[in-house]
């Protein structure tokens, strides 16, 4: 996404005016335009614009783009025609700074303060500032987000979630001898099941992920069963610069040889599948599991499949390894973001300070199914329902015990996860390389990543 957004035309790049999607006047006069990339996300905001409506007198107008492309394409036009929304849901931590770099974004870091930052969930307040870490790296040559500045903040958390959840049907575990009511707590476990249910439905009974996009194979399943084996210390010298603990080394080789107990288990064709269809085949029914992230809920639920019929847990630890119970580090998966061109920052603010309350936070997560960034500590479980309040239990926080997915600053600048992913594919589930020769390939990959 972020590379498609970096082909903004000149004149986007230029744009800091004013838009006339909203009118001036007293609150009562204000109308506001906010889009978003998730259709799923229309009718909760929608609730939640009528609710502020009477608190505030502020119409707040919401329309989704869908998919992503459609998302990209319509920023582009109306950021060269001067005609964007006020507000935007954006992907955090990555479209907000290349959107923010292009001057399409409001920089709003006089607007947050520490106490609206600590509404926040723990490591996700600043996934929209850009930190030393992020403004180096948009300095190398043809980075996506150039143009951003040091300590500019251009999103705060809406949603968040994390990769990592594998999605089981329940009423096919249960035809299958498999209890829903008890998850896997092992990998060996995982594999166990997995083998039960094909054996019981050679036709329906394996495992989809969104391969398509390669990366995600590597990302939400590799190296969080990478980090629990490996602990975090050994897990971040994979991508490291010694050839003796990175990929191509006996740590490299295990956690291939355990990703590598998945082969057998895949769907026919997953590899083909984007992370759309591979949602859809398991709603569908044409496989009994699925790995994807606590986003995919709400996915599942639009494809027709109702959450009480799926049961949801983060993928198992093997229990040989450094970690035994994994904990998944909450990232800002989507962000609200301030235009560059409204002529009602006031009223923006308002609008994203009403949707980050704790009471308004949960009754949207609750309806969109999507978990909220705000921390609603002891009324978690009364605003969000069994099925949400399930997968946030998969949250955990920073520490050691903690896989956090967005933790990228031990790889090199120029690590391509696209490469990765794709050398991976061709061993799981491809089988056209075996994990030996796999972290062979691997290893080459980070080394002259850091040439």
């Amino acid at each position: 996404m972020v590379r498609l957004l970096a082909a903004l035309t000149a004149s986007a790049l230029l744009i800091s005016g004013c838009s006339g999607s909203s009118s001036g006047g007293d609150s009562g006069d204000v109308t506001l335009e906010m889009w978003t990339f998730k259709q799923t996300h229309v009718k909760p905001l929608e609730a939640a614009a009528a609710t502020f409506k009477q608190q505030s007198g502020i119409t707040v107008k919401i329309t989704a783009y869908t998919p992503d492309d459609a998302f990209k394409s319509k920023v582009m036009s109306a950021a060269s025609t001067k005609n964007l929304a006020d507000v935007m849901e954006v992907h955090a931590a990555g479209e907000d700074f290349v959107l923010g770099g292009a001057g399409i974004l409001a920089d709003i870091k006089d607007n947050v303060n520490e106490g609206w930052k600590a509404r926040f969930l723990s490591g996700t307040s600043d996934a929209g500032l850009v930190s030393d870490l992020r403004y180096q790296r948009s300095l190398q040559p043809k980075a996506a987000d150039a143009g951003i500045k040091l300590g500019q903040l251009f999103s705060i958390p809406f949603t968040t979630g994390a990769f990592g959840i594998v999605y089981a049907n329940k009423t096919k575990l249960t035809a299958a001898g498999l209890d829903p009511s008890k998850p896997p707590t092992t990998w060996s476990e995982f594999i166990s099941w997995l083998k039960t249910a094909q054996e019981k439905d050679a036709q329906s009974g394996g495992l989809t992920l969104g391969l398509k996009s390669s990366s995600t194979g590597f990302n939400w399943a590799l190296q969080p069963l990478a980090y629990a084996y490996l602990g975090k210390d050994r897990y971040q010298a994979l991508f490291g610069k010694d050839a003796a603990k990175t990929f191509g080394s006996p740590d490299g080789q295990q956690v291939l040889a355990l990703y590598d107990q998945l082969t057998p288990y895949w769907t026919p064709g997953t590899q083909t599948l984007s992370i759309d269809d591979a949602d859809r085949a398991f709603a569908q029914g044409k496989s009994t599991f699925n790995i994807g992230g606590t986003f995919t809920l709400s996915a599942i639920q639009q494809e027709g499949m109702k959450a009480s019929d799926v049961l949801a847990f983060s993928l198992p630890a093997a229990s040989d390894g450094v970690v035994k119970n994994l904990k998944l580090a909450p990232l800002a998966l989507t962000g609200l973001s301030m235009s560059g061109q409204t002529k009602n920052p006031d009223a923006v603010v308002k609008w994203m300070d009403f949707l980050t309350t704790v009471d308004q936070a949960g009754a949207f997560a609750k309806a969109s199914l999507d978990l909220p960034g705000v921390d609603l500590g002891d009324k978690a479980g009364e605003l969000l329902g069994p099925d949400l309040a399930a997968l946030q239990q998969s949250f955990g926080k920073p520490g050691p015990e903690t896989y956090d997915a967005f933790d990228t600053a031990f790889q090199s600048p120029v690590y391509d996860q696209m490469i990765a992913g794709d050398a991976l594919v061709k061993m799981s589930p491809l089988k056209q390389e075996s994990p030996e020769s796999t972290n062979r390939q691997l290893g080459t990959i980070i080394a002259d990543s850091w040439k």
